[in-house]
């Protein structure tokens, strides 16, 4: 067998272990020094079977510091990702992340210490959502590291404790007649237009305010959703949907119809937007949201009373609430979540099930009577004449 790496008493008495690394020719030393030459030489053969089984295969990347693998990072989510997403992934890594781990080498973070650190940022009051966030970010740091030899398995995997869990809050899910009655109290007629393509198309907010005029298949019904918008920190900027994938979207016969008189006010140029601004260029989500949104729901819930005239509990609609109404909507005319997902255009069907698929009381109610006419029908079959169990 081939030699493997060195031994080398220092003047101090103590003996250094040193190999060379393969992939750049240059002598590795041990991070430590030992006491003895068979604890050196203990050392070397540890570390040239853990290489021999694919277990360590850069010591310089291992001995770099977490903060060199954000460096590398964080330029390649600002080319992928959407300018909000890297202000949350930037403020996890500034605020929770680098004070920790930032200075230690990716080879000395343990799944133990994780543990800890979490415990402690939960602790402090974080949320469940931003201790996720921030966990997320610094496992996919980790993942880097695996990636570049550094460490064999991520220790993020390898954690005791589980995540904390993200308390559901239930957001509500209208009727079309309430759906209807909202879109009411919008004073311009193109929001009102924009009302219902949230409710009836499924559309995110962004993928609406970009749409433009060679989008709409007005022949055949359907709409091209191939990008969006938003204005984090108050820049607009275009990119992909939120999946990074186009899709074509079905409208209801009622909806083509108002998309059409929309566009006999728009200028007949391809890329003219549906719903502009008032120089004719994209809006801003958060301001049609602050300005129009949050004035329409507060004059819709001002106006709902019960048959005694009593005001109902008011409901907080956002835009964003409108895909489930969509997504409900479209259970309820027989979709499979599969076509729900594809209308909607979820990545995972889990997003699907779990959080747009929501049940709407009446549909509740509905099926509450579906399930006791089953009841009723099996009942007399069992009953009915020729059941042995009903004669005397």
């Amino acid at each position: 067998m081939a030699k493997f790496g060195s031994l080398r008493k220092l003047p101090s008495g103590r003996w250094q272990a040193r190999y060379t690394d393969h992939n750049n020719g240059r002598m590795i030393s041990a991070p430590d020094t030992f006491r003895t030459k068979s604890d050196a030489s203990a050392w070397l053969a540890a570390r040239r079977a853990d290489i021999d089984r694919g277990l360590i295969t850069n010591d310089v990347a291992a001995r770099l510091p977490l903060a060199a693998y954000w460096d590398d990072y964080l330029p390649s989510i600002e080319v992928r990702l959407r300018p909000s997403s890297v202000r949350d992934y930037s403020y996890s890594w500034s605020k929770w992340i680098e004070p920790r781990f930032g200075a230690v080498p990716v080879s000395k973070i343990l799944p133990r210490d994780i543990d800890r650190w979490m415990a402690d940022i939960q602790a402090k009051g974080m949320s469940a959502q931003k201790v996720r966030s921030a966990f997320g970010v610094l496992s996919r740091l980790l993942d880097r590291a695996v990636r570049d030899g550094a460490i064999p398995v991520n220790p993020a995997s390898r954690r005791s404790d589980p995540l904390p869990r993200i308390r559901r809050v239930d957001r509500p899910v209208l009727t079309v007649a309430e759906v209807e009655d909202l879109v009411t109290h919008f004073e311009h007629e193109d929001d009102r237009v924009l009302v219902r393509l949230l409710a009836y198309g499924g559309l995110r907010i962004g993928e609406a305010l970009a749409l433009q005029r060679q989008d709409v298949d007005l022949r055949r019904g359907l709409l091209h959703v191939q990008r969006s918008v938003s204005d984090a920190g108050g820049v607009v900027r275009v990119h992909d949907t939120k999946t990074g994938r186009d899709r074509w979207v079905a409208l209801p016969a009622s909806l083509v119809a108002q998309l059409r008189e929309l566009l006999r006010d728009r200028p007949i140029n391809v890329d003219a937007l549906l719903f502009p601004n008032a120089d004719g260029g994209y809006r801003r989500a958060r301001v049609t949201d602050r300005h129009r949104r949050i004035k329409a729901v507060k004059a819709w819930n001002a106006s709902r009373v019960d048959e005694e005239e009593r005001l109902l509990d008011p409901i907080a609609v956002g835009f964003h609430d409108l895909r489930s109404v969509c997504a409900s909507l479209l259970i309820d005319a027989g979709a499979s979540p599969k076509d729900v997902q594809a209308h909607l255009g979820h990545a995972s069907i889990q997003t699907t099930l779990e959080i747009y698929a929501r049940v709407r009381p009446e549909r509740s109610a509905d099926l509450a009577q579906r399930l006791d006419a089953l009841i009723e029908e099996g009942v007399k079959a069992r009953s009915g004449p020729g059941n042995s169990a009903e004669k005397v």
